[in-house]
């Protein structure tokens, strides 16, 4: 009997570091779970970031070679006093001189094929294959107001007459708090012809767009689909850019009211500059000259060369 009571504390301080070992064990799982779940959830969120980060770039690099192409097509018509009519007048240029550069032929954001989709101009300064556009004149009116149409009629818009917009702008709660009615703006009845398959008969090369309907991380002019972001060479706005800074330099400022406003149309008279280089109201700038289109409000702008 007395070896038989002995022998039970023995068995009992077994049974206890047993059971301690299996809590220790269970313990050590839980902890390898934890820490196996925190490196796969923090490598999905390392992941991520880095596609992230891959994504941004390639639409930081897809934005540079869409103004790249509108450079070109700028120094094409600069240098030949006529629109391109194709991307290939871009890619294979004229005798010893190139105007686009190799990388900028590839969109980055088009995993197909690579390729850009093309926007038009006619005679007419109507823009065709733009999702966001319908004519220069329209395009330079909504890029000066931040993507939208004023409520106003724009006229005859010069450098003064822009001014005298602004203000108008500001007067034109006032009127319709005392129940006057506005002009319908003629711009706002204007829509894009949308995306175009092919070349345009009768039409000219001037810009660039995206293919893809895909949401993009970076909102470029206002589009948040790569559809949607469209590189215009647009020579009204040009010209509104060197006349400002021409009144910045002679007046020692901006003019007045058009501070704050990049791509301000200048010379909206509803005479558009023809694809072949002449316009409404004078003719086409010699060939092999790197002049704009003459001011409608009067007088020649600077010349402008990139």
């Amino acid at each position: 009997m007395t070896a038989a009571f002995q022998s039970r504390p023995v068995l009992s301080r077994r049974s206890g570091r047993a059971s301690g070992r299996a809590r220790e064990s269970g313990y050590a799982y839980l902890l390898a779970l934890f820490l196996a779940m925190a490196l796969i959830i923090s490598s999905q969120a390392l992941m991520e970031n880095l596609a992230t980060r891959g994504r941004r770039e390639r639409e930081m690099e897809t934005i540079w070679r869409g103004e790249q192409c509108v450079r070109a097509i700028r120094l094409y018509y600069h240098k030949t006093g006529h629109y391109p009519q194709t991307f290939d007048d871009l890619e294979s240029g004229l005798a010893e001189l190139h105007f686009l550069r190799a990388e900028a032929e590839k969109n980055p954001m088009n995993k197909v094929d690579g390729t850009w989709r093309f926007i038009y101009i006619n005679s007419a300064g109507q823009i065709i294959g733009s999702v966001k556009y319908a004519t220069l004149q329209q395009m330079a009116v909504l890029d000066l107001n931040h993507g939208k149409i004023p409520k106003v009629l724009p006229g005859a818009v010069s450098a003064a007459g822009l001014a005298a917009q602004s203000s108008h702008a500001g007067s034109q709660q006032s009127n319709s708090s005392s129940g006057l009615g506005q002009p319908e703006n003629p711009f706002a009845n204007l829509k894009p012809t949308g995306p175009v398959d092919g070349p345009v008969i009768g039409a000219y090369l001037t810009g660039v767009a995206g293919k893809t309907d895909a949401k993009s991380l970076i909102v470029y002019k206002g589009g948040k689909k790569y559809i949607d972001w469209e590189f215009i060479w647009n020579p009204i706005e040009d010209q509104a850019r060197a006349m400002q800074q021409q009144a910045a330099s002679s007046s020692g400022g901006l003019l007045p009211g058009l501070s704050n406003l990049p791509g301000l149309p200048i010379g909206l008279t509803g005479n558009s500059t023809s694809p072949t280089g002449t316009s409404g109201t004078s003719g086409a700038p010699p060939k092999g000259r790197t002049q704009t289109p003459s001011n409608p409000a009067g007088g020649q702008s600077p010349q402008n060369s990139d």
